[in-house]
């Protein structure tokens, strides 16, 4: 191992965390911040880091990981390079066809159509003989909202026929479904393109087949998919639509309304920022945490409160890029724009207390990030109280200064209502020992004591639900998936000597990926080397795609 390699398999996980925050271009506020410590404790970690990288400033210590990142990527050893492995990945499936004696310009029309679709948001596209298509979505890269993704491309495929054939565009018919699908995947994710079979891909050919000319049907594995991103326009207990009608549809990213449970110094905290703002005193709060901590939740309690106080609101919800560059107003239910958030925020207020919610502010760039911090600073002038949600929000020296909130898991006691409110009033067997369980195995998350109550009757231990949005994070994250896979084996976890062992592989090219993965949150590093997943639904998302 050479020296440089050495200096930093021996950081700790926290430097490591350290080192990615510096490579973002965070000040020592920021670090504070982001990790929860003072600005002394953040210096004295400095200090550290940079004597085990052996350089005297963060520019070094960025240049010095960078360098070394690239010389990983060239001399990462074939073996990991080249490691395949079979994996059973959830996925959605579309499937389009067109009748027989449709013109030759249609049926390329259509394929060329989802093709370019396809390859803009990494999914698989399958022209097959009966001028019919298939796209899989959801095997490169796992999304939360891998439907409103199908959907959409679905309805640009009957406005593109509509324009160029309007008779062709009558007689086209669809249909999603949603399963899993065994395909061959590199190890640091990403479709080998070899191996793809799936019953799902089946059961949609199959369902085509008696789906009438002009509609599209949706099968309930993948209506149920619609709770993790909202889709407002769906007929409710109706499985079949006008190919027509997916043009009213919405993408609203809102999810399932439970009543908020807990976060009781939040909410006080939020409703204190609102009573100041009625005597024109503004703000800006972050509200930041991970996936499925009730953000958004929060937000919209903060929402009604404000209107409940006779005050004026706006709660914008930011969009994936995959959805267009856009937002959704969720009180005016209408798509907007950056530039229409930018000038609520600039506006002289209506009425105090003026709210103004930025939800899943993550999914922007940064320089729109930033450029709403600007704006923000002219609301808060204003009176105004402005709230910024999101898993992290982008924080410029320039920015005006913000009250972090950061949503930490939620003890089992605090979600005890939330799966009653998500199992209903019906009869549930046990339902004592369901609640307890379901809180136990959700481990303080809310969106994962949601789903699993939602899916208490099923026998697997992971609903789809689940497991899709489990693996969007985990595919954003780029980790070793043969480790993973190793510790996930193991109930309680694995020792990094048996890992090591058990995977044929360098004990030190074993810890390096091994903190990588601490530093991603997914995994855990004791002192004495133990490793075990941060959650226990980590490690079933993981075990859920192991086929041998």
């Amino acid at each position: 191992m050479s020296e440089r390699h050495k200096q930093f398999s021996d950081l700790t996980p926290r430097q490591l965390q350290i080192l990615k925050l510096l490579q973002a271009g965070k000040p020592n506020k920021a670090l504070s911040e982001e990790l929860g410590i003072g600005l002394g404790t953040v210096k004295q970690h400095l200090v550290a880091l940079f004597k085990k990288l052996n350089v005297t400033n963060r520019a070094m210590a960025v240049s010095l990981a960078v360098d070394l990142q690239q010389e990983q990527e060239t001399s990462r050893p074939s073996s990991l390079r080249t490691t395949v492995l079979l994996d059973s990945r959830p996925c959605v499936v579309l499937s389009i066809s067109l009748p027989q004696d449709a013109p030759p310009s249609a049926v390329r029309l259509m394929h060329g159509s989802l093709a370019s679709i396809a390859a803009a948001n990494d999914a698989i596209f399958l022209a097959r003989p009966g001028h019919a298509g298939d796209v899989i979505f959801g095997i490169q890269r796992s999304t939360g909202h891998v439907v409103a993704v199908a959907l959409q491309t679905a309805q640009a495929v009957h406005s593109d026929l509509l324009l160029a054939d309007a008779d062709m565009a009558a007689q086209l018919r669809g249909c999603l479904t949603a399963g899993h699908a065994f395909a061959s995947m590199q190890r640091f994710g990403g479709w080998t393109g070899e191996a793809l079979a799936s019953a799902a891909i089946s059961s949609a050919r199959e369902l085509l087949d008696t789906v009438a000319p002009g509609q599209f049907f949706i099968d309930s594995a993948a209506r149920d998919l619609t709770a993790l991103f909202n889709i407002e326009g769906l007929p409710k207990g109706v499985t079949t639509m006008p190919f027509a009608g997916l043009d009213q549809l919405h993408w609203s990213a809102d999810r399932p309304r439970y009543e908020l449970v807990g976060r009781e110094t939040e909410k006080k905290a939020l409703s204190a920022a609102l009573e100041e703002s009625a005597e024109g005193h503004g703000k800006l709060i972050h509200i930041e945490g991970e996936m499925g901590m009730g953000k958004s939740r929060l937000c919209d309690k903060l929402s009604r409160l404000c209107l409940s106080r006779s005050g004026c609101a706006s709660f914008y919800r930011c969009l994936p890029t995959s959805l267009g560059q856009r937002c959704y107003d969720t009180l005016g239910r209408e798509y907007c724009t950056i530039e229409d958030i930018d000038a609520r925020l600039r506006s002289q207020p209506e009425r105090l207390p003026e709210l103004v919610i930025v939800d899943d502010i993550h999914l922007l760039p940064a320089t729109q990030q930033t450029a709403l911090a600007s704006a923000a600073a002219t609301a808060l002038q204003h009176g105004k109280l402005v709230v910024f949600a999101g898993r992290k929000v982008v924080r410029t020296s320039d920015a005006p200064p913000a009250e972090v909130i950061a949503l930490r898991r939620m003890p089992p006691q605090s979600l005890q209502g939330l799966v009653r409110q998500a199992l209903g009033k019906g009869g549930v067997k046990n339902r004592t020992n369901k609640v307890l369980n379901i809180c136990s195995a959700a481990a303080g998350v809310p969106l994962f004591a949601i789903e699993l109550a939602r899916h208490h009757k099923q026998d697997k231990q992971l609903p789809l639900t689940l497991q899709i949005a489990i693996n969007a994070r985990l595919d954003g994250l780029h980790l070793d998936r043969k480790l993973l896979r190793e510790v996930a084996r193991q109930t309680a976890g694995i020792s990094l000597e048996d890992a090591s062992l058990n995977m044929g592989e360098d004990i030190e090219s074993v810890r390096r990926q091994a903190n990588n993965s601490v530093a991603a949150g997914v995994l855990s590093l004791t002192a004495n080397e133990w490793i075990s997943f941060t959650h226990p639904l980590l490690r079933l998302a993981i075990n859920d795609t192991i086929t041998d």
